[in-house]
C-alpha cells in the first residue's frame, strides 16, 4: 500500500474505533487525574483570540477577566433612595499561549509497499499514544504549576505539624482521615469556594480502605471525612512531580488555557503539507495543532507527523489579597 494515500476522513473513523475498543484502548488511556480533574472544575472566563501584530502576529493571545471588589466596609442605615458610589473595577491578564511541547513519528513508503497493515489504522494507533505522552506531559506540567504557586496559608495554625515556608508540614504518623477535619478548617479560613484535594500516596491507603469500608457501620464516619472534598488521587503523577505533598486547590482560581492555529478542517499550506487539530482523547478540552508533511529522503518517500500543543497555566486571583494565590501545600514527612 502507498504512502502517501492517508485519507483523514477514514483516519478519524479509525481514531475513533481504536478508542472505543476496550481492549485495544488500554494501550491510549494516559494517567491524567490531576489536570483531568481541574479542567473539569476551573471556571475561568477568557477572551476570544487577540491577533498580535508585528513581530507579534505568530502569537496566540487570550485574556483572563475577573471583577476585583477590595475593602468592603459597612456602614449605619442612612436614606433609602440615596444612590450607592462604589462599583467593581474591571481587572485582566493578558496569557501569551506558546508551544509547550511537540511530539512526531513518521511511516515510509517502502515499510508499506508489501505489508498487509491498514495504513490509517496504523497512524491512528501512532497518534494515540503520541497524544498520550502529550497529555501526560501536561499533567506533571500542572503539578509543577501548583508547587510553584503555592500560596500564604494564612493566620491559622493547624493543629498538627508547622508551616515551613509556603509548605505546613506534617508527619507521616499524622496522615489518616482525622486530618481531614483539619483540612476542612483550612478550607473555611482561606476562604476557598471551590476546593478539591489532590493527592498522591499520602493518603491513598487510608481512603481506599475507607472506600472499601464504608458500607460497614463502623466505616461510615471514616468514610464521610475523606468525602468532605472532591478527592482526586494520581499517584503516578503526583509522585513523579511533587512526592510527598497534597494540594488543596480553590478550583476557580487556577487553569489550562490551550488554543490552536488550525481548525478540524484540513488545510494545505504548501505543497505536501496538511495542517489540522486533534482533540485529546484523556484531557477534556485540548486539543493539538498536527502537521502532516510528505518528503523524499534517504532514498524513500517519508509521511511525518508533528503533533503540538500551545497553552499556558495561569493564576485567577481576585487582587485583593497578596500571597493568596487559591493552592495550599501539605507535606508529609517521612519517617516522622
Amino acid at each position: 500500500m502507498a504512502a502517501f494515500n492517508l485519507s483523514l476522513p477514514k483516519l478519524q473513523i479509525s481514531l475513533d474505533r481504536a478508542w472505543r475498543d476496550p481492549i485495544y484502548n488500554s494501550q491510549f488511556m494516559a494517567k491524567t487525574a490531576a489536570l483531568t480533574a481541574q479542567l473539569q472544575r476551573q471556571t475561568i472566563q477568557v477572551s476570544d483570540f487577540i491577533t498580535g501584530s508585528g513581530r507579534n502576529a505568530k502569537q496566540l493571545t487570550k485574556t483572563i477577566f475577573w471583577p476585583v471588589s477590595c475593602a468592603v466596609t459597612t456602614g449605619a442605615c442612612t436614606d433609602e433612595c440615596l444612590v450607592s458610589t462604589t462599583e467593581a473595577t474591571d481587572s485582566s491578564q493578558d496569557i501569551v499561549l506558546t508551544c509547550l511541547r511537540q511530539v512526531g513519528f513518521k511511516e515510509t513508503m517502502k515499510r508499506f509497499r508489501n505489508s498487509p497493515l491498514d495504513y490509517e489504522k496504523t497512524i491512528a494507533l501512532m497518534m494515540l499514544t503520541h497524544m498520550k505522552a502529550l497529555d501526560e506531559y501536561l499533567t506533571q506540567q500542572y503539578i509543577a504549576f501548583l508547587l510553584a504557586n503555592a500560596g500564604d496559608h494564612g493566620d491559622y495554625a493547624l493543629s498538627v505539624g508547622s508551616l515551613v515556608g509556603v509548605d505546613w508540614e506534617i508527619p507521616a504518623t499524622e496522615w489518616n482521615a482525622e486530618l481531614m477535619a483539619e483540612f476542612v478548617i483550612a478550607a473555611e479560613l482561606a476562604r476557598f469556594g471551590n476546593p478539591y484535594i489532590l493527592d498522591g500516596l499520602n493518603f491513598a491507603s487510608a481512603q481506599i480502605i475507607a472506600d472499601a469500608n464504608s458500607g460497614n457501620l463502623d466505616g461510615k464516619g471514616v468514610s464521610s471525612l475523606f468525602n468532605e472534598f472532591g478527592f482526586v488521587r494520581d499517584i503516578v503523577n503526583m509522585t513523579a512531580a511533587a512526592p510527598g505533598r497534597t494540594f488543596m486547590v480553590n478550583a476557580s482560581a487556577v487553569a489550562f488555557v490551550s488554543g490552536n492555529y488550525w481548525d478540524t478542517t484540513p488545510a494545505e499550506y504548501a505543497p505536501g503539507h496538511r495542517v489540522w487539530k486533534q482533540q485529546s482523547k484523556n484531557l477534556p478540552g485540548v486539543w493539538y495543532d498536527v502537521h502532516e508533511i510528505e518528503a523524499c529522503t534517504s532514498n524513500d518517500f517519508v509521511d511525518s507527523f508533528q503533533i503540538r500543543v500551545n497553552g499556558a497555566f495561569a493564576l485567577n486571583p481576585l487582587g485583593c489579597d497578596a500571597g493568596t494565590t487559591g493552592i495550599l501545600s501539605f507535606e508529609k514527612l517521612a519517617g516522622v
